[in-house]
């Protein structure tokens, strides 16, 4: 059944002691939050997209809205500011049900700004750096999802940065970030010292801190794009022990005037890894294909290019005639055993294991921009360009073999979302018999269901807030990997019907999906 859970009034807070060292409690009791419960048979629509529970959260005239954090199997755990008590945190975990298991008030000194969150073996911690930059130590709270517990750590640090990246292990935290807004840094803090450190290997020249990604065993790697001694740009691979010592430190040459722009790192086991992510020209950040290569504990191998030209779908998401003048001219470029290279601003956004193959998913896109008319101090009027956004264009998926060799790939045309701020739109839901690519965007989810080259069911468009209320608005939602096949989709929406006299209210909203 669809439930929808509606919120009213203020929570009652926890008042438990916020210590500096030690463990301290914060949970009330759950009998205060839920006001109102309003039972719906599930709903599916096109494409076997089945709508499970809803919540709705009232927002006041001064309310932030709630930032939602994905637990996996173990729930969901929303926060927010609270009241304009900023840096102070208001969390709830809500159990798969969307039940309440605890709620609280975290207290942060107001010298702090929240900079970074992770969830992690059964934790989830929230980073926070200092306002004032000549004070350069971070403050973590690290909250268990069981009990609600949370521990205060300060973390302290010998490097100016301003931290961009932060994950967790088991035995301690990742801190990253660019010292003098060039220089890759990333400090490890270690639970069992209580003690911090600035892993070797890095802050030696500039480059950009593209990737820290962790493993089973508690090792870790840092994946730095940087120029080599041929000043072309490539990929650096380095992988530490679970305590922060350099294990092994690799290099992934480009091909001559061409460089490495973007990769991820998909660990295969304790000694492997794979890399992919996509290539350009030796000064442009344009990309002109796809590159993937194997890294084991002695060495990398050479990196496998492969073109955009050579994708069979990768041109799907254009008109049906322009396409086609793309393809005429491929084939004409091949009989003369010439070679047409395309170029496109392009992220790597996912690299896994399915099954018997690897897949990546990355998102095409480019930054637009629109004239403004200024007045000068001639009283002429001067025309200046300005940054609009980005436009985003079309998902690309690509499967490879456990050889490396390309098996296939399709696309997903994503061309009516434009943002501030490059992140990934598009996910996937990797089922036994086809693959579901979706994306949440104006109140709508997107679904294309593929397998492999074949299209089984082309765009469908789905409405998210199926209600007996009419929505004026929404502001761009967020769509989140959940557990299980299940995805959480969140986002504000007005509420009501404008007009005079009449009233709207605005609401938080969060729904669980998946596609049966």
């Amino acid at each position: 059944m669809e439930r929808i859970f509606t919120f009213g009034g203020s929570i009652p807070l926890a008042t438990g002691q916020n210590a500096r060292k030690g463990t301290a409690r914060f949970f009330t009791s759950t009998k205060f939050l839920f006001l109102n419960i309003f039972l719906f048979l599930s709903v599916t629509v096109s494409g076997q997209l089945a709508y499970k529970e809803r919540l709705e959260i009232p927002l006041l005239k001064n309310d932030t809205e709630f930032t939602v954090l994905p637990c996996s199997s173990d729930g969901v755990v929303m926060y927010r500011t609270r009241d304009g008590q900023s840096p102070n945190i208001e969390i709830i975990l809500l159990d798969t049900a969307f039940q309440q298991r605890w709620g609280g008030l975290i207290r942060v000194e107001p010298k702090y700004q929240l900079a970074n969150q992770v969830v992690s073996n059964k934790k989830v911690y929230f980073l926070f750096a200092n306002k004032v930059y000549s004070d350069i130590h971070f403050l973590v709270f690290e909250v268990d999802l069981a009990s609600g517990n949370y521990t205060r750590y300060v973390v302290r640090n010998f490097v100016p940065f301003r931290a961009s990246a932060f994950e967790a292990t088991a035995n301690g935290l990742l801190i990253g970030g660019y010292f003098a807004g060039r220089i890759p840094v990333v400090i490890f803090f270690d639970f069992l010292t209580q003690k911090s450190k600035v892993l070797p290997g890095l802050f030696n020249e500039s480059g950009e801190l593209l990737q820290i990604s962790t493993e089973s065993s508690g090792n870790f790697n840092v994946l730095i794009n940087a120029r080599n001694v041929s000043r072309q740009r490539t990929l650096w691979i380095k992988r530490y022990t679970a305590h922060g010592d350099l294990l092994q430190n690799e290099i992934l040459n480009p091909i001559e005037s061409s460089s490495l722009l973007f990769g991820r790192a998909l660990a295969l086991n304790e000694n492997q890894q794979l890399i992919a992510g996509v290539y350009g020209q030796r000064n442009s950040d344009y990309s002109r294909g796809i590159f993937m290569a194997h890294l084991n504990e002695e060495d990398a191998s050479e990196p496998i290019y492969f073109p955009f030209a050579d994708l069979e779908n990768f041109f799907k998401f254009m008109k049906v005639k322009r396409e086609k003048r793309i393809k005429e001219r491929i084939q004409r470029k091949k009989i003369k055993g010439k070679k047409i290279r395309f170029q496109y601003r392009f992220l790597v956004h996912e690299f896994v294991e399915y099954d018997d193959e690897y897949i990546l998913l990355g998102e095409a896109f480019y930054p637009r921009y629109r004239s403004v008319e200024r007045s000068g101090y001639t009283g002429i009027n001067q025309s200046t360009m300005v940054f609009d956004g980005y436009q985003y264009t079309h998902a690309v998926i690509i499967g490879f073999s456990k050889e490396g060799e390309l098996i296939w790939d399709n696309s997903f045309e994503i061309n009516d979302v434009r943002t501030f701020t490059l992140e990934q739109f598009v996910k996937m839901d990797l089922q036994e018999d086809k693959i579901v690519l979706l994306y949440l965007f104006d109140s709508k989810i997107r679904s294309k269901i593929i397998q492999n080259n074949t299209v089984l069911e082309g765009k469908s468009l789905s409405e998210l807030n199926r209600h007996t209320y009419s929505p004026e608005g929404q502001k761009v939602g967020k769509l989140e990997y959940w557990y299980n096949g299940y995805f959480l989709a969140s986002g504000i929406q007005n509420i009501g019907r404008p007009g005079i006299g009449r009233q709207t209210r605005q609401i938080f909203f969060v729904n669980k999906i998946r596609f049966e």
